[in-house]
């Protein structure tokens, strides 16, 4: 993992000047025009395909290139996509993410999708980063939460339940062997902006300068840090050391009980 670069904001500055501080909290909402376009478009292209598909197959002319029934396909999936879509911002109550007196809470988080909320004296940075996605080489923007050094999901407490794992006496050497490889990281510089949990900006718009002004109003303690999407594993990388040692230990577990 290489050296981090990030920008800190500091407190009582915005983008984009002096504005007056927002009392309400600020909330985002899944947008609904988005998915619905999807399964209206995917639906309307759909049945014109199989209109299309049937006439050629009674012979009445010959298919058009593309093909409809390939059309169809790609239709329908993008009709199927838009409805998913719908249904999970309708599940999650239409909001994306919410900054407030009583903490922040975000609607699904990475890689699990489950909603969770912080309060925030277990909040010890927001980070502001971004991720490149793997279609069309877009950037997704991305919220996290790098918890204080007490909260149970802390980088801290990895590192110390790896310590306690270490010392233990009685480990089969396969397991320490196992342990021995996550004691690398993460460093002590990347120690500082590890992000325990975080949210991407899919379905729904991230305005940078109401969320900083959210935060001097509801969390002026908190700092805020800025990364670019080269920073990303950096960033969440020791997420997967955490995630192996969950499993290594509890596996361990098993074996003691005979399972």
């Amino acid at each position: 993992m290489g050296d981090q670069k990030g920008s800190q904001m500091g407190i009582g500055e915005t983008a984009e000047g002096d504005r007056p501080t927002p009392l309400r909290p600020y909330a985002v909402r899944f947008s609904r025009v988005w998915p619905v376009s999807m399964v209206l478009g995917g639906t309307a292209i759909a049945a014109l395909s199989a209109i299309a598909v049937a006439r050629a197959a009674q012979g009445r002319h010959l298919a058009p290139s593309p093909s409809p029934a390939v059309l169809f396909v790609v239709s329908v999936l993008v009709a199927v996509v838009g409805a998913v879509r719908l249904v999970r911002a309708r599940r999650k109550g239409w909001t994306a993410l919410v900054v407030g007196s009583s903490g922040i809470h975000f609607a699904s988080t990475v890689p699990d999708g489950e909603p969770r909320r912080f309060a925030w004296d277990e909040v010890g940075t927001l980070v502001l980063f971004s991720r490149r996605t793997e279609f069309l080489h877009g950037m997704v923007k991305c919220i996290g939460v790098r918890l204080h050094p007490t909260a149970a999901d802390s980088p801290e407490r990895h590192l110390a339940l790896l310590g306690q794992a270490l010392a233990q006496v009685d480990l089969e050497l396969h397991v320490w062997e196992q342990l021995r490889k996550l004691d690398s990281g993460p460093s002590e510089s990347q120690l500082e902006t590890a992000v325990s949990f975080h949210t991407e900006a899919r379905g729904w718009r991230l305005h940078r300068s109401r969320l900083i002004e959210a935060m001097q109003a509801h969390a002026a303690g908190v700092p805020i840090i800025e990364f670019t999407a080269d920073s990303y594993y950096d960033l969440v990388g020791w997420r997967a050391d955490q995630n192996k040692l969950r499993e290594i230990l509890d596996d361990a577990q098993l074996r003691r009980w005979g399972w």
